[in-house]
């Protein structure tokens, strides 16, 4: 294990990120800063989806009640999104994790 890779993970323990060190060390590497990291990681973190529009869709469905009217009424259909515009907000890493912009 490198040291920085240490460092990460005695900061992860302090701070009882003991389950997502994986995806800690995604966001670490993500924003360039460890101390960042560990301070903001649970804001930010929106979980594993294999790619950004999966979890754009999901998201939709969860919170726009139109959305979600429109995709039950019309099984099948998947209405296409302005993923640059969710990829201003959102970061999908190596490891299929999502994390929120800060």
């Amino acid at each position: 294990m490198s040291r920085t890779a240490e460092y990460l993970t005695e900061l992860a323990e302090d701070a009882g990120l003991f389950a997502e060190l994986e995806a800690l060390t995604a966001y670490a590497a993500h924003v360039g800063n460890a101390e960042y990291a560990v301070d903001t990681f649970e804001d930010a973190y929106c979980g594993e989806w294999d790619d950004l529009e999966d979890f754009a869709h999901d998201q939709l469905m969860e919170t726009d009640a139109e959305y979600r009217a429109a995709m039950e009424s019309c099984r099948g259909w998947r209405p296409a999104l302005d993923m640059i515009a969710w990829e201003c907000d959102y970061t999908h890493t190596a490891g299929n994790y999502v994390f929120r912009s800060l």
